[in-house]
């Protein structure tokens, strides 16, 4: 060795393994530490692929990835000379004790450089914390491509089962075919283990039975951790590579997203980790967005106190209980017309919007007791006054009382609900990616419609209805928009995603909504943007014009007008805009942005004579605007 590395200093070993070892070195005339790799004498065929794996690191100029300075071959020796990261393995670093932050953290620096591998062409196929090293400033890199596997557009087959069990994509187990989202699957092995200190699957008594869970036991929930961080980490273990982010660099934006939602403005420079991220990664890490409260994932799986009064979740501060609701004074009334029936003296009920989502505060003090006797008395006095036309007033109690037992059967928190216009169906959005669907025609005894609607590959935050009620749309994390045919509504066979999903969006959609005449879809993004959609042709929705732009933040709510010709939108950036869509391929801008409110614009509705819009805050105001 010393023979052919003539300008090294030769050091003590750093590693072995069946490839060979890595010694310890020093150029002489530049005075640079440096790592050299030896391929083991024996090896039948390995030569060819050390000088693979050189030439692919050589490749691989990014911040994240071990560089090579040298590829020496002569006689029996093939050596890669390669910077020396004294920092030490994420596997010494993770004993010591990480933080969530931390982990985030990990994670967007190894998508970086995958990213940059997967551009090429390149596969790592072995992505653990072993062979993520770091340098003594702390800067992350990627180690060890010994096994990557070059691959074309159409991804590769594995010839044969390589990697580290513990953290194999289960395509890869099955010497499938493999792409970006193998890498993504072990990454997500790696990050699971770093938020709750253990990997996925654990503790089986052999190797094929690891490889069993890999392939069809779900990962538990990571308890303790904010959901929409668990959410995106969950995904990346999702056993089909489809259901996976589309790529590293659309799983880095989902993580940095997610950890600025949970962490707050400034949360990478916390971590003492290097990062070289992508502008728009780094925008979405240290987004200046507001702290948000988030309920640990745990949270959904028992009982146990109110989020409101748990106290901080990793640093954030809780969402303080509202005090109760003040009932209306006097004698609240049933008053009857003609298919039509008010109930006075009861509060509204508001939905909390996504913004706002994982840490939901009660609306209002526990209800009095009511007997079921007691309820169905007053659901069928109300009835009858209903069906009769008459202006009598029945008495009903001072406050809402809940109609039978709670619709059960999400996995995960609810993000929306809405009606259909008869009042005969309700659709929930949900976050463990399904909507479901619900008669309540009997408002005591509702009954589910089949099984849920199942297709977008991550959460569902939106969800509204047609006037017809003919069809439903969801959007979601996945950065899609879906329709559902909605006609039948008891058998769930037809109920299918209508044509393909409404691509377009670069991140999240927040919120969605029909025009009146149910021909024209609204959706609004994380990514600053509202879109028009032409769904008038439900199997073959088109987009409408170019994106509205305008917002500089989060667009988080949207609303047509009575008479569909405008167009209202919330941001994040604190202010309302409202767009003139009767030219559906020519929208334009209505006058300046409303401002007033000091947080994000959660909701938007307008008054069903068009003439006034309201908006609610996260400022906790509602503010009228006279739009007429």
């Amino acid at each position: 060795m010393a023979a052919a590395l003539p300008g090294y200093e030769l050091g003590g070993e750093l590693g072995s393994g069946t490839f060979g070892l890595v010694l310890a070195g020093r150029h002489r005339g530049l005075d640079r530490p440096v790592a050299i790799k030896i391929l083991a004498a024996g090896h039948d065929g390995a030569a060819a692929e050390f000088t693979v794996e050189a030439r692919l690191l050589a490749s691989l100029d990014h911040p994240h990835v071990v560089r090579v300075y040298d590829l020496v071959e002569t006689g029996d020796l093939q050596l890669i000379v390669m910077e020396l990261l004294d920092g030490g393995t994420l596997t010494a670093r993770h004993r010591k004790g990480m933080s969530p932050q931390e982990a985030c953290a990990v994670g967007l620096a190894v998508s970086a450089a995958l990213s940059c591998a997967h551009a090429r062409g390149v596969l790592h196929r072995d992505i653990k914390p072993d062979n993520i090293l770091f340098d003594a400033a702390g800067l992350l890199k990627v180690n060890d491509f010994g096994i990557a596997k070059i691959v074309d557009g159409s991804g590769a087959t594995a010839s044969q089962v390589v990697g580290t069990a513990a953290y194999m994509a289960p395509e890869q187990i099955q010497a499938g075919r493999l792409g970006p989202a193998t890498d993504l699957y072990a990454l997500g092995c790696v990050l699971y283990q770093l938020l709750t200190g253990r990997p996925p699957f654990a503790a089986a008594p052999s190797m094929h039975a690891l490889w069993e869970q890999h392939l069809t036991t779900p990962p538990a929930p990571l308890a303790g951790i904010p959901t929409v961080l668990a959410t995106v980490v969950l995904q990346a273990l999702a056993k089909d590579p489809v259901d996976r982010p589309p790529s590293a660099h659309a799983f880095a934006l989902d993580l940095a997203s997610a950890a600025a939602l949970v962490y707050g403005q400034g949360w990478t420079a916390r971590t003492g980790i290097g990062l070289r991220l992508d502008d728009d990664i780094r925008a979405a890490a240290d987004h200046p967005a507001r702290r948000i409260s988030m309920a640990p994932a745990a949270a959904a799986a028992g009982p146990g106190p109110h989020p409101a009064d748990a106290g901080n979740v990793d640093g954030v501060p809780a969402i303080p209980r509202p005090a109760p609701h003040p009932v209306a004074s006097g004698r609240p009334t049933v008053m009857a017309s003609a298919g039509a029936a008010q109930v006075a003296g009861m509060p509204a009920a508001h939905a909390l919007p996504w913004r706002r989502r994982l840490r939901r505060p009660w609306i209002a003090a526990p209800l009095a007791a009511v007997t079921v006797a007691a309820l169905v008395a007053v659901t069928l006095a109300i009835a009858a006054a209903m069906r009769s036309g008459s202006a009598t007033a029945v008495a009903v109690p001072s406050r809402p009382v809940p109609l039978g037992q709670p619709l059960t059967g999400s996995t995960n928190w609810i993000t929306q609900v809405a009606f259909s216009r008869d009042g005969h169906t309700l659709i929930d959005a949900d976050a463990d990616n399904t909507v479901r669907r619900w008669d309540v025609t009997d408002r005591v005894y509702p009954t589910s419609l089949g099984q849920p609607l199942a297709g977008p590959t991550a959460l569902i935050l939106s969800a509204a209805f047609t006037s017809d009620g003919r069809t439903a749309v969801s959007g979601g994390a996945d950065h899609t928009v879906r329709l559902w045919d909605m006609t039948d509504r008891t058998h769930p066979t037809r109920l299918v995603p209508l044509g393909r999903p409404l691509t377009g969006h670069t991140n999240w959609v927040l919120s969605v909504a029909f025009s009146p005449d149910g021909r024209t879809l609204a959706s609004a993004g994380a990514d600053h943007t509202v879109r028009l959609w032409n769904v008038a042709d439900r199997l073959h929705p088109t987009p409408l014009g170019q994106p509205l732009t305008g917002h500089t933040d989060l667009v988080l709510s949207v609303a047509f007008s009575p008479d569909g010709h405008t167009l209202a939108s919330g941001s994040q950036d604190h202010t309302v805009r409202l767009w003139n869509v009767a030219d559906r391929t020519h929208p334009t801008p209505l006058g300046q942005p409303l401002t007033g409110h000091t947080d994000p614009v959660l909701s938007v509705a307008f008054s069903p004579d068009g003439h006034t819009l309201a908006s609610g805050s996260q400022d906790h105001t509602v503010r009228l605007w006279r739009i007429r």
